[in-house]
């Protein structure tokens, strides 16, 4: 069985450091733009880089994503579908990007030239930490021998296990990015409320309610993974914070009250996502039942 290939993921993923340091895992840079700056996202950025990015944000900086061509997948991939090896490539949702479409129509144009090596497009119909848990399971399936085509209909079922959800904390960063009007920030800034999002089983991001409240938010998707996670799991949960370190832990506590035996892993949310939600948002990603 062959299970000599090359796992790819894109920046937006924000997979723990300490398992993108262990190798195996390559990564496709994105970037964002704000005030003329362009800001390069590896996948393996340290939390001070990161921090930086929301500090800016709190600044007043309005970021915005730059696009990966099909050119730029060609470029990446096709040196090492010339070498004999295929690649699994696991990419933000199509439903909040075009990345998909990009690298599906570079796999389409390269499986055509190499007859003995193939690119394995996949949308993962997630972000961030729907990402990590992705890239956490290609790994374990390429250790355990699954061929690249096995893996990647393994990866097309898993995928949509998975639930993300995070709240929103800064609403004048809604209002400055045009998501939502004036007057909505401004009250829901004097009645503190903070929008729960959700990434949709179609992969697209909806608004489900609103908290009164950090502490009420955080015990509300606390109150999520306690609903419909699958504790059984050998998965771990992602928690994600756009420079929020505190909260961020509060919730890793407050998880740890609801199960125990849960395997946590702590990340920053990536500038990819964050440009959307703000700073000081936190996330989490885990394994539905």
């Amino acid at each position: 069985m062959n299970n000599d290939y090359e796992i790819f993921t894109d920046a937006s993923a924000d997979v723990a450091l300490d398992i993108s340091a262990r190798g195996g895992l390559n990564f496709i840079s994105m970037q964002c733009e704000a005030d003329g700056n362009i800001y390069d996202c590896t996948g393996v950025d340290d939390d001070e880089k990161v921090n930086g990015f929301y500090r800016d944000i709190r600044k007043g900086s309005l970021p915005k994503t730059t696009q990966i061509t099909p050119f730029r997948y060609e470029e990446i991939f096709e040196p090492i579908l010339a070498s004999g090896k295929n690649i699994i490539y696991s990419c933000l949702s199509s439903g909040l990007s075009s990345s998909y479409e990009s690298a599906k129509l570079a796999a389409e144009n390269l499986n055509a030239k190499y007859e003995n090596a193939k690119v394995y497009a996949i949308d993962s119909i997630g972000a961030t930490s729907a990402m990590s848990l992705i890239a956490e399971r290609m790994l374990a399936n390429r250790e355990n021998g699954m061929s690249a085509e096995e893996n990647a209909a393994d990866i097309e079922a898993f995928k949509h296990t998975l639930y993300t959800t995070c709240y929103v904390e800064d609403l004048h960063h809604l209002k400055r990015g045009g998501r939502i009007g004036a007057v909505k920030a401004a009250l829901g800034s004097m009645l503190n409320l903070k929008p729960i999002i959700i990434i949709s089983p179609d992969g697209t991001i909806a608004n489900t309610t609103n908290c009164r409240g950090t502490r009420k938010a955080v015990l509300y998707l606390c109150g999520k993974y306690e609903e419909l996670a699958d504790k059984t799991s050998e998965m771990p949960v992602y928690v994600a914070d756009a420079d929020n370190t505190e909260t961020a832990e509060f919730m890793a506590e407050e998880l740890k009250r609801i199960n125990p035996d849960i395997v946590i892993r702590r990340t920053k949310l990536s500038p990819i996502i964050g440009t959307h939600l703000g700073p000081e948002s936190v996330l989490i990603s885990f394994v539905k039942k």
